[in-house]
């Protein structure tokens, strides 16, 4: 027997009525999609959509169905559910605030949209709504023009009439379709120049086929201001879920409105085995008295649904609830508050929802269901009451229930209610990083009450615990669809945060994808903090997430990180200025704490310590420890290079110390931006700096040479543990000048450090030749090859020297040096830093993978971005070997050159690994790197060294 109800009660009558023959649409959950797509071909059915690995969705002959039903790897047959709806605005106070013009939301002021708006960031990137849309209303003075049909998408499977041409009638009689409208009006504000795509959809897999739609056209934001019913358990899982998967592995950033729900539109009751006292009913007063029914008002009622937390069991351990509906048949006495309960006599069933759970129904009923009553009393003209049992038939394993109600309608009320967990519904409780759920704060200025949040907008945690919403936003904003009033709940805040990441994008902030739903959750603020508010803790909450939205001071419309002269390198004894680690006693910076995944730290470098006011770029270590997942870390300028477009360190593993030296550009603010994918602990080790200097100069100048190894302790033993230079006994090791580098004039080494045959784990640093500074250049593992870059001032007796924590075999390779003050004064070497991009990618480039043993030729002057100039002496990068087949190395050197017995990189296999290098080009401006293994080679710019 069919579990749904719905569609056992389809197939019944087209049978009856000897029409076996005509198809009836389906939803079948499966995890074996093509096994099932095959089975309804058979059956004589055809697949009309579908969500890979949860539904598919499909016409079946009604004789067929329970034919269906019975394969094997079909779970779950029902009617094909809406998965949106018009919604309605919630009962909220309108606030009219201060904007500019007529209709312009205060949004754009309160997030500093404005600000960016007047540098010329206007937000001209494609932005794609899900939403209900009346045409008719669009005015195109105030949300562009009115989308033709290459900028429509509507597709209605399940027949709701969603897509007739009577929807646009131009009136707003509060059908709904007046709300896709209003959210492309924020849209609009937020980003003047936004080309906007819209798209309805009834069914689940129409909203994918419009995910696929908007992909193709280009659109990487969309924003959903929709609620959907109940269809997975409150933990990011289930067929919507899916579906925001999907997207982002499209590319997609995907903005949701948090819900409306916290306002008398949630209950969850925790229901014990035995229910005897009650009749077999469920008790909502959870104390000595035994209250069985829950009153709504409001004469029509759109459920969510009713679910319980038996997902994780086979049907036959469910439990199975039946959902009963009352209406009174007389003036109720509501004198008593929620624990009113009328006698039966003063009841009439308005009918119940019995899918059959232990038939394979998932623990739901009553999901996307109407009720509607005639009576005329309470709010809104309507009271009902609904009562749930628990079938005598079975019975609960596992000790308890726990019982959730939510309504998916506005101006309905919940006898009783409670804010916590109701936004755990679909789309809002998705883990995927690249879906940001946004909560309301209304009024939009934030004033008025200690605390912003909208009384309606809905609040986590999800069912597994986790924070929702993700971010908040201004809403109840000036609006030519709502007038007079303001556009207010959850549905105004999410095109909000998603005009805002257009602005983002059209800035070159962030990539799209990932690092710009980062970039998003970054650009927050601690309400909490800003309300002032002593009882609740700083930082993210069920409240307003990780904070409320608001950009910082526009970028300038012209980067500055390229002057017209080229910069001196300023050596420092190596300073700790960033430890994020709890233990750690160094560092001025220690309140930032360990990142989760995707955290962004703006770093103050330029005027906030050791690094003057006015410098151009900066000399770092920076080593990543107790990274949360396999990822990587991105250092760029602050707001000058797009986040997600560069590497500097990568983490194949968590939990491991990868460092990595690296040269980056200050950014605005004097700032340096540290993007980690891979969360975790951050420490950053300043080796000196670059300050803009004359044309010409003696010292600081950067000059390049051949790559020329000048230590390599495996034609010897291994260094000892503990070992210190220069010591008596003859067991110190002098890492002395290359061939290539005069005697005097130098006033530091660059150099490639190599950590080979480890006993044990260790590190080496590299140091000026008498000093011990409180640093580290390589951290090794047993095992394999272990290689950083570095910068080393000469001692006072013109060396350096490296030591080594436990025993370890050393590899020192120079690849140019540092002018001193007796160096000739010249043009050549000084250093011009770019906005950070990538050069080249052999994954993406052909030939495609280097092959072992193979010589690849990489140009590097020429390209547009990034930026660097015929004539360029040398080049400051980032290498990076990914995909490789076995360890080995890559040694990069000027194209054309022969290839010198050096190493820039060490790999092992399959695990990316970066390194910096400031490295001597061609004539041409060319690299060529060997690689001793096949592996693919990235290369990332930071900036270059004039000829």
């Amino acid at each position: 027997m069919l579990a749904d109800p719905d569609l056992r009660e389809t197939v019944t009558e087209r049978i009856a009525d000897d029409k076996g023959a005509m198809l009836v649409a389906v939803e079948i959950f499966s995890e074996q999609s093509a096994t099932v797509s095959g089975a309804v071909a058979i059956l004589g059915g055809t697949v009309t959509g579908g969500v890979d690995g949860e539904i598919v969705q499909a016409l079946v002959p009604a004789q067929r169905v329970d034919d269906l039903a019975l394969l094997d790897g079909v779970g779950f047959l029902r009617s094909p559910q809406v998965v949106g709806r018009p919604p309605t605005q919630p009962r909220a106070r309108a606030e009219i605030g201060p904007g500019f013009g007529v209709t312009v939301g205060q949004n754009v002021e309160i997030t500093n949209a404005m600000a960016w708006q007047a540098a010329g960031i206007d937000g001209s990137v494609k932005v794609g709504i899900v939403d209900y849309f009346d045409l008719g209303l669009w005015k195109p003075e105030e949300a562009g023009p009115v989308p033709d049909s290459a900028h429509r998408f509507c597709l209605d499977s399940a027949a709701e009439g969603l897509c007739l041409a009577s929807n646009n009638n131009g009136v707003n009689d509060g059908d709904g379709f007046e709300h896709g409208v209003a959210v492309a009006e924020v849209v609009r504000d937020m980003a003047p120049a936004a080309e906007l795509f819209i798209a309805s959809a009834a069914t689940v897999s129409d909203l994918k086929a419009a995910i696929d739609w908007f992909a193709q056209n280009g659109v990487s934001i969309i924003t959903r201001s929709l609620g959907a019913a109940y269809d997975g358990p409150g933990d990011g899982t289930g067929p919507l879920a899916a579906v925001v998967d999907y997207a982002a592995s499209r590319g997609i950033t995907w903005f949701n409105s948090a819900g409306n729900d916290a306002l008398d539109g949630y209950v969850r009751v925790v229901v014990s085995a035995d229910l005897s006292a009650s009749g077999g009913y469920v008790d909502f007063d959870n104390g000595p008295e035994v209250d069985t029914l829950l009153r709504l008002s409001g004469r029509c009622v759109l459920f969510d649904g009713v679910r319980w937390s038996d997902w994780d069991k086979p049907p036959g351990q469910r439990t199975d609830y039946v959902i009963e509906a009352f209406e009174p048949t007389s003036n109720p006495d509501l004198t008593h508050g929620e624990t009113y309960n009328p006698p039966a006599s003063e009841l009439a069933s308005l009918g119940a929802s019995d899918a059959s759970q232990s038939g394979g129904a998932p623990p739901l009923e009553g999901a996307d269901e109407y009720l509607c009553v005639d009576n005329a009393y309470g709010f809104a003209g309507g009271i009902s009451y609904i009562r749930i049992k628990r079938k005598a038939s079975t019975s609960l394993v596992g000790g308890l229930d726990i019982i959730e109600l939510a309504l998916g309608s506005g101006f309905v009320e919940l006898g009783r209610s409670q804010v916590a967990s109701s936004a755990a519904k679909p789309v809002v409780d998705s883990r995927n990083p690249q879906l940001i759920a946004v909560g309301a704060v209304d009024p939009a200025n934030g004033s008025g009450s200690p605390q912003a949040i909208a009384p309606y907008s809905s609040q986590g945690p999800t069912n597994d615990g986790r924070i929702k919403p993700d971010v908040s936003a201004p809403s109840c904003l000036i609006n030519t669809l709502y007038n007079p009033g303001c556009f207010n709940g959850t549905s105004a805040a999410s095109p909000t945060a998603a005009g805002m990441a257009a602005l983002l994008l059209d800035a070159g902030i962030a990539q799209p994808g990932p690092a710009l739903a980062a970039t998003v959750r970054h650009f927050t603020f601690d309400r909490n903090a800003a309300n002032g508010a002593v009882s609740a803790p700083d930082g993210p909450d069920n409240k307003y997430g990780v904070g409320q939205i608001r950009l910082p001071s526009p970028p300038a419309s012209t980067p500055t990180t390229s002057p017209p002269v080229g910069s001196t390198y300023q050596a420092l004894t190596p300073v700790r200025i960033l430890d994020t680690r709890q233990t750690s006693p160094t560092g001025p910076v220690q309140l930032i704490g360990k990142l989760a995944p995707a955290g962004i730290i703006d770093l103050p470098i330029a005027g906030a310590g050791v690094v003057p006011a006015g410098a151009t770029a900066v000399a770092v270590n920076i080593t990543s420890t107790d990274a949360a997942v396999a990822s990587y870390i991105q250092v760029v300028p602050h707001l000058r290079s797009p986040l997600g477009s560069s590497s500097t360190i990568n983490i194949a593993a968590a939990a491991t110390v990868k460092p990595n030296f690296a040269i980056v550009p200050i950014g605005a603010e004097g700032k340096i931006t540290i993007y980690s994918v891979a969360g975790g602990n951050i420490i950053v080790d300043v080796l000196g700096y670059f300050a803009p200097s004359p044309s010409t100069v003696a010292a600081g100048r950067f000059v390049a040479i051949d790559p020329v190894r000048t230590l390599d302790t495996r034609t010897t033993n291994l260094v000892p543990p503990g070992w210190v230079p220069h010591v008596p006994t003859g067991e110190s090791v002098i890492v002395p000048a290359a061939a290539s580098v005069p005697t005097v004039g130098v006033s530091a080494l660059v150099l490639n450090v190599t950590s080979t045959d480890a006993q044990t784990p260790g590190f080496l640093r590299a140091q000026p030749t008498g000093t011990a500074p409180p640093t580290s250049t390589v951290n090794y593992v047993v095992g394999s090859a272990s290689s950083n870059s570095v910068i080393v001032p000469l001692g006072a007796d013109g060396t350096v020297s490296v030591f080594t924590s436990s025993a370890s075999h050393v590899v020192v390779d120079v690849t140019g040096y540092i002018t001193g003050a007796a160096a000739p004064v010249s043009a050549t070497g000084l250093f011009v830093p770019v906005a950070t991009g990538r050069a080249y990618d052999s994954r993406n480039q052909p030939p495609g993978i280097l092959a072992s043993g193979a010589i690849r030729t990489i140009q590097i002057v020429g390209f547009a971005a990034p930026a660097v100039p015929p004539g360029a002496a040398a080049i400051s990068i980032n290498l990076t070997a990914a995909d490789e087949a076995a360890p080995g190395f890559l040694t990069a050197y000027p194209a054309g050159g022969a290839l010198p017995p050096t190493s820039t990189l060490n790999f092992v296999a399959s695990e990316p690994i970066a390194n910096g290098a400031m490295l001597k080009l061609s004539a041409g401006g060319a690299l060529d790197v060997f690689a001793f293994q096949p592996t693919h080679v990235i290369v990332d710019v930071n900036g270059y060294f004039t000829g």
